[in-house]
């Protein structure tokens, strides 16, 4: 089984908020963004696997770094009480807080 150690965990979570930086995105898009370097290579294998993606984002969800902005279908999936079975339903961007440390991993990672 596939098992990420922490500094694994910072890099997926940079990806997630960086996938967001522009404007909410759903899972399918968050899930391409944050493996869109290893699809251009062969063989064309995701780096962080879509059940890591998302129990990453439930778990920011819960932590205050994303916020769903839209959903898909606000009867069944609401806004104001977030469903977890519907979270495909869901278009999310990052919070403040989400925001500053995306930031910060930049200003660490890229100089």
């Amino acid at each position: 089984m596939f098992r990420m150690d922490d500094a694994q965990i910072a890099e997926l979570r940079f990806h997630i908020l960086d996938s967001m930086m522009d404007d909410a995105e759903d899972i399918e898009q968050v899930y391409l963004s944050t493996n869109r370097d290893e699809f251009c290579k062969e063989p064309a294998q995701p780096r962080f696997p879509l059940r890591e993606i998302i129990d990453e984002m439930r778990l920011m969800l819960r932590e205050g770094y994303i916020k769903a902005d839209i959903s898909n279908d606000e009867k069944q999936a609401p806004l104001d009480d977030i469903n977890l079975m519907l979270f495909h339903h869901y278009w999310f961007s990052p919070t403040k807080t989400g925001k500053e440390v995306w930031q910060l991993w930049v200003s660490k990672n890229r100089r």
